[in-house]
């Protein structure tokens, strides 16, 4: 009966998942402006607009040239109407930003349908490359809301919460045919909620069969590129993410990892030290379908990063080969329903929670929970410690790689775990494939 009722509620969640197709839907408003709100009418929809004070869109109006907001207890109502970027080369659909030095408090933006730009919305503290460490959040920047928006086709990240950024909720939005990344929590943002989201079919502007043209040496080769994720926790921690819908996002589900430090030498005024690993965060609830990785901790702890141009010391190095350590720890992914992935949850860093999870394939050849790291337990001997694997339950054909483990584990507590209603071990497991380089599945001449 157990599993019965198991299959039916994935099943559910793939056809959930399924009817969310990249189109902007309907959408209703919730709320009501202020009464001081200000109309932001349709003289302006063709200029940049700045909000200092609560404000409302006129739904009528397709305002083009994006909006910044930079008060606190400001809200951007947009009421239905769209923030559009037809002529793709506007930077951001909605900023909200401060300068370093300044607090940003109370705002809130909702209702909006935004599509095209660089980034739809962004929230940003100007100047954050300049705090030294220990000193990055003497501002209150925080408090911020964005809810019942309607995102779509960016080039880059739908959301983008910037670094050292505090107490983001990103609530009951669609996100959707983004770029890259559908939510983006960068480097040292913390404590942020991402609940109820739909965050489908993104990642894939670089995700082209022909091959993607890439400049290397002064050579044009093509590469196959994996694209990007639904959600990155890129060196952000203390965040919550629970009860969202992911589906068909080209990498993957929700990656944690922290950035090497890119393009150190290549763009030196726009590199700045990563200092936060994407630790202490907790991921539960929701329904991610479909994809080659599901949730991933530490998911560049073994992957090739020599073209990222990275500032962090590498610990394994070639003529085309420079690992780095990824750091992710301390994370908990519980109650989650994760179907149709290669590798549903891999565990690629220390002291990970993996609990009361329910994983469908219909691959044998795919993995359920797989717990190591190649390089860094091989170079380092430090196989992945801590980790705790309870109460999950893995429904698929015989011969699926239901919990595994590579290249050694220590301290790992392993309970309550069944594959198809009877309990499980576990056991040896299959490295995946680690690709060439991050993002690179394969390299050619044309």
């Amino acid at each position: 009966m157990r599993r019965t009722l198991t299959l039916l509620t994935v099943l559910a969640a793939l056809l959930l998942a399924a009817a969310c197709q990249p189109t902007l839907p309907a959408g209703v408003p919730i709320g009501v402006p202020s009464p001081g709100s200000t109309l932001v009418g349709c003289d302006v929809a063709d200029t940049f607009v700045t909000i200092s004070a609560d404000a409302h869109l006129d739904p009528a109006c397709t305002y083009t040239r994006g909006i910044e907001v930079v008060a606190s207890d400001t809200t951007l109502d947009c009421r239905g109407a769209r923030i559009h970027d037809a002529a793709g080369n506007q930077p951001r659909g909605v900023h909200v930003h401060v300068p370093v030095g300044h607090d940003l408090t109370g705002v809130v933006v909702r209702n909006c349908f935004i599509e095209g730009f660089t980034n739809t919305i962004r929230v940003s503290r100007d100047g954050f490359q300049s705090l030294p460490a220990g000193g990055e959040y003497g501002d209150d920047v925080g408090d911020i809301t964005i809810e019942n928006n309607h995102l779509s086709n960016s080039r880059g990240s739908g959301i983008f919460v910037n670094a050292y950024v505090t107490d983001v909720t990103i609530r009951a939005n669609t996100i959707t045919g983004a770029g890259s990344v559908g939510v983006y929590l960068e480097a040292g943002s913390k404590d942020s909620t991402v609940e109820g989201n739909t965050i489908n079919r993104n990642g894939y502007a670089t995700v082209d069969p022909d091959g993607y043209p890439e400049d290397i040496g002064g050579t044009t080769f093509l590469t196959l590129r994996t694209g990007r994720e639904g959600i990155a926790v890129d060196g952000s921690s203390g965040n919550h993410i629970v009860g969202n819908s992911l589906y068909a996002n080209a990498a993957g589900g929700i990656f944690l990892y922290e950035n090497c430090g890119e393009y150190a030498t290549e763009q030196p005024g726009a590199w700045w030290e990563r200092r936060y690993g994407a630790d202490d965060n907790v991921i539960e609830g929701n329904q991610i379908v479909a994809g080659r990785n599901g949730i991933w901790v530490g998911s560049r702890m073994a992957e090739n990063q020599h073209f990222m141009d990275c500032s962090d010391p590498a610990y394994l190095s070639g003529t085309l080969n420079r690992v780095h350590l990824d750091h992710a720890e301390r994370n908990t992914i519980r109650d989650n329903r994760i179907a149709l992935f290669d590798n549903a949850i891999r565990v690629e860093d220390d002291d990970t929670t993996v609990a009361d999870n329910l994983i469908y394939t219909e691959d044998p050849d795919a993995r359920g929970v797989l717990v190591g790291t190649r390089h860094r337990t091989e170079q380092l001997g430090l196989p992945v410690d801590g980790t705790v694997v309870t109460g999950n339950e893995v429904i698929g054909p015989e011969g699926v790689e239901a919990y595994g483990w590579v290249h050694g584990h220590t301290d790992t507590t392993f309970v309550d775990n069944v594959l198809n209603d009877e309990p499980a071990a576990l056991a040896p497991g299959t490295q995946p494939t680690i690709d060439p380089f991050l993002f690179v599945i394969r390299v050619w001449l044309p």
